[in-house]
């Protein structure tokens, strides 16, 4: 049982170096990114262009940030229009 208890403090400083370094990366990943893009306003009748929507979206990854701000601007959009031709203006982290 001392063994045991002499052992403890020991491992208690073990298991708290190990924990805040692998906290460390993972608060940095939570960030995640802002993406922001401009989509050409298009008329699902004809397909004629009417100007242009910007959506902005946020998520872990830069992939799911672009697809986020691209479903932003077609949930922006009018009954009997989508968004098409969508350019990516910018991303930044945080």
């Amino acid at each position: 049982m001392r063994k045991l208890i002499a052992l403890s403090p020991l491992l208690t400083a073990v298991v708290a170096t190990t924990l805040s370094v692998g906290v460390a990366a993972p608060a940095e990943a939570a960030n995640g990114w802002n993406a922001t893009v401009q989509c050409t306003k298009f008329r699902i009748e004809d397909s004629s262009g009417h100007g242009f929507f910007n959506g902005h979206g946020w998520a872990k990854t830069k992939d799911l940030a672009w697809k986020a701000a691209i479903k932003d601007a077609n949930d922006q959009m009018p009954r009997g229009y989508r968004a098409k031709h969508c350019v990516k203006k910018k991303i930044v982290r945080g």
